[in-house]
């Protein structure tokens, strides 16, 4: 018996969308990998979704082969359609299997919640010793704020955007707030994801077994940069997260000749300081202006604008100052720069290191 053509392209979609599904999961190097761990955090959730989509995978397989079975045995074939159709004994009522079909589910997932609320409870805890970090949610970017915390090095408050720093093996607390609508926190090999919600104050913990940078995004669509809208964290090796904490901590110098002198002029004239503060030199912000990232060490991070352009590129910069809205909804204003009020620019924001 030769199949439909109906039933053939039927089978040919579903085909298409398996290998589709297939393809789209396959990557060499996915730098947001959530199923490769690399945290005590993200083990523990790694280490429960394992069993848990195995229970669901095995609850798949046996109720879709049930109606698969039931379909194919007891389907009404083409010679039987000249006589009247017989119909299955009916066990609506059957108190057995009412009985059955309730406690099986019940059981299968108060075994699901026995390894499951711990886990809970462990993220949402605040560990002893832990390092504290408040973290800044608002479209489209990530401001990060350290308290003064003398067991990890931190002598003096510490803010900085868009690239997360911590100490390799340290367990980190974040707390984690939105200036405007619901973004998500994700790093996705540190932790899974954490929604921030206006008004609310949401905590999470990270940590990272070994130095790296680690990738990850906003992951709750809040406007038109949500894609754009991602984050880095960097982890140090004890070395490294010293000399960077020096680093932060160590007071700018205001340039006072050549271009990066005239720039720093330009930065207040332009209106770069009513949004942007710098540490030392621009300390105030206009009231009522949209919160923008602070520009302190500016040249310390590898990142800017979300973590979506190169900071080591000057190109990339220099595109960004003649066009801040190349990132869509940008909330940056600034007017048309000649080539020399930008290099100006560029100069003075150098000199942020």
């Amino acid at each position: 018996m030769t199949k439909s053509p109906r039933l053939r392209r039927a089978g040919q979609v579903v085909l298409g969308l398996a290998l589709t599904l297939i393809v789209a999961g396959c990557a060499s190097n996915a730098p947001q990998d959530t199923l490769k761990p690399e945290g005590k955090y993200a083990r523990q959730i790694d280490n429960l979704f394992k069993p848990v989509f195995l229970i669901a995978v095995v609850v798949f397989i046996l109720v879709e082969g049930l109606v698969l079975f039931s379909v194919l045995k007891y389907r009404r074939r083409s010679d039987d359609l000249d006589e009247p159709a017989d119909f299955p004994e009916q066990i609506h009522g059957s108190t057995k299997l009412e009985i059955g079909w309730t406690i099986l589910p019940a059981v299968v997932l108060g075994l699901v919640a026995i390894v499951t609320i711990p886990v809970i409870f462990t993220l949402n805890s605040h560990p002893k010793g832990s390092m504290d970090i408040t973290v800044t949610g608002q479209k489209y970017w990530w401001a990060y704020d350290y308290p003064t915390q003398p067991d990890v090095g931190i002598t003096k408050a510490i803010t900085t955007a868009n690239e997360l720093h911590i100490p390799a093996g340290k367990t980190v607390y974040l707390s984690l707030k939105s200036k405007d609508v619901i973004h998500s926190f994700w790093a996705p090999r540190l932790n899974g994801k954490r929604d921030v919600v206006p008004g609310r104050v949401h905590t999470w913990l990270l940590q990272a077994d070994k130095p790296g940078v680690y990738s990850g995004q906003c992951a709750e669509f809040c406007g038109t940069s949500h894609a754009n809208m991602r984050l880095k964290v960097v982890a140090h090796d004890p070395a490294s997260w010293d000399k960077w904490v020096a680093t932060m901590e160590a007071p700018l110098t205001k340039p006072t000749s050549g271009l990066a002198a005239e720039g720093y002029t330009l930065f207040q004239q332009k209106g770069c300081s009513g949004c942007h503060k710098v540490d030392g030199q621009w300390d105030e912000v206009a009231a009522g202006n949209p919160s923008a990232p602070n520009l302190t060490k500016l040249f310390t991070r590898d990142c800017f604008a979300g973590c979506i352009y190169n900071l080591d590129d000057r190109n990339e910069l220099e595109a960004w100052l003649r066009n801040p809205q190349r990132k869509a909804g940008s909330l940056m204003k600034i007017g048309q720069l000649s080539e020399d009020e930008i290099d100006r620019l560029y100069a003075y924001l150098q000199t942020l290191k």
